[in-house]
């Protein structure tokens, strides 16, 4: 695949931008950028900026140095912040430079099905099949955080019988003993946002033994979330979820679960890069990146302790860049001295003393990479404290959350683990949009267009109106 003038110089200037790395240390790069005509580089730049000139002869003999260097790098839209976007020297490390569409696939292909087979012999799990929407007011779906932005996507199901073609009359039109007729049989329904609490109804149904379990393919929609580098309205995820007894609910059992699916991440990643060895661009300072053995574990208030002038991605940054990986233990309680909790979370799975995320740094982007959220569930007495500190105490009576308190549920360990997070990881493509296939607007598409990202379009995408090339141009050259 050929590399345009500006890929070749970014590539050639990417020592200078990108600091190298060892093994288990991932990079640490600065993410805010600026135009190369105002740039520090400008000066150790000129002499290859004006041999690419020179080598491309430009048709306009006009082009002065320092509109070369301006386009080379421009100036981002209000759409989302520029430190979002991986770092210019980064760009040509893109896997997709090198893998072709099938290619990628395949190796998508390649990775679930590794993760799948391990999560199956490593935690003792079978496979269960999904739903993709519950019905409204029984506590079953996920709340996320439980602000009213992160609310699920509703719809209702009329349950009547329409024939083809034939529009039904609005309810507006209809006299009040069909209106009644009408709704007789409707549902209130909600799209799924994940699974947290419902793999807990199913171990109970299935009457699955203490170390035995479920995981699912899912994939929700989240209309709370604004779509950037890691972030997509469309959350796919390998729920699951697995039963232990009552006096297994502590620390070190969450700690022995975080270890066995880091085994397996960590193994994946081992796997792929033997399988396609040209996710790596040699001589890249990114080639040398690779996850530590280990991940260490710390906990909400040990890690603000150590960084108690950052805010929360901030001291994350700094924590993954000394460490490599790390699991976070304790999200949802305010810290001691009264800051924020490091995450929100909803009050009515985790238990908030007893769970935390997986993060680790992407190599691309030079920040926080989230892959997984768990933890040990509520019982009878969590549930009802964290209910009451959200404000929510006249949820307790919700069907899921009355079955918790009255102990009518089995005591269960679960999580989720984000496959496009994975994949964007262990393929090191520089955007979730590059391996799964999200609604991204368009001047989404521009944005990342000239980073060369090749965004899996859930339409036909073009540009040209706007005065740009197509997306699909500018994105896989």
């Amino acid at each position: 695949m050929k590399h345009s003038a500006t890929h070749l110089l970014l590539f050639a200037c990417a020592p200078c931008v990108v600091s190298s790395f060892t093994n288990t240390q991932p990079i640490h790069v600065s993410t805010r950028r600026q135009p190369l005509s105002t740039s520090p580089l400008k000066d150790s730049l000129a002499p290859l900026l004006l041999h690419l000139q020179q080598m491309h002869d430009h048709q306009d003999t006009s082009m002065k140095l320092d509109d070369l260097m301006t386009s080379a790098i421009e100036e981002p839209s209000s759409y989302m912040p520029y430190d979002l976007l991986p770092p210019s020297g980064n760009w040509v490390a893109n896997s997709t430079r090198r893998l072709s569409r099938i290619d990628l696939q395949k190796a998508i292909t390649k990775v679930k099905r590794f993760v799948e087979s391990r999560l199956e012999a490593d935690l003792n799990l079978f496979e269960h099949t999904s739903p993709i929407a519950f019905q409204s007011g029984t506590g079953v779906n996920d709340e996320l955080d439980g602000s009213d932005s992160k609310s699920p996507v509703k719809f209702t199901v009329d349950n009547q019988f329409v024939p083809r073609g034939i529009t039904p009359k609005p309810l507006s039109e209809l006299t009040p003993e069909e209106q009644e007729e009408a709704k007789r049989y409707a549902i209130d329904c909600e799209v799924m946002q994940s699974l947290a609490k419902w793999k807990r109804i199913m171990l109970d149904r299935l009457k699955v033994d203490v170390g035995e379990g479920i995981y699912c393919s899912s994939t929700s929609i989240r209309k709370g979330y604004k779509g950037d580098v890691t972030h997509s309205v469309i959350a796919d995820q390998w729920d699951y979820e697995i039963r232990i007894n009552k006096k297994d609910r502590n620390v070190e059992t969450l700690k022995s679960y975080v270890n066995k699916i880091w085994k397996i991440i960590k193994d994946a990643e081992d796997y792929i890069l033997k399988e396609y060895p040209s996710i790596i661009l040699e001589g890249h300072p990114t080639a040398a990146y690779r996850l530590p053995k280990d991940i260490t574990f710390i906990t909400s208030e040990e890690l603000h302790a150590k960084y108690p002038d950052l805010d929360v991605h901030g001291r994350e940054d700094a924590a993954v860049r000394e460490y490599g990986a790390l699991f976070i233990i304790g999200m949802g309680w305010p810290l001691k001295d009264g800051s924020d909790p490091e995450e929100v979370r909803a009050p009515a799975y985790d238990d908030w003393n007893l769970n935390g995320d997986i993060i680790v740094m992407h190599p691309l982007t030079g920040y926080r990479h989230e892959l997984s959220s768990m933890g040990i569930r509520v019982d009878s007495e969590s549930i009802v404290a964290q209910l009451k500190h959200r404000g929510m105490d006249d949820q307790v009576d919700l069907p899921y959350n009355r079955a918790v308190i009255n102990n009518s549920l089995p005591f269960s360990y679960g999580g989720g683990i984000g496959i496009s997070r994975l994949l964007m990881l262990l393929l090191r493509t520089a955007h979730i949009g590059e391996v799964q296939c999200g609604v991204w607007h368009d001047e989404h598409y521009r944005m990342v267009s000239d980073c060369g990202i090749d965004l899996i379009p859930d339409r036909i995408v073009d540009l040209k109106s706007k005065g740009d090339v197509t997306a699909d141009t500018a994105m896989h050259p």
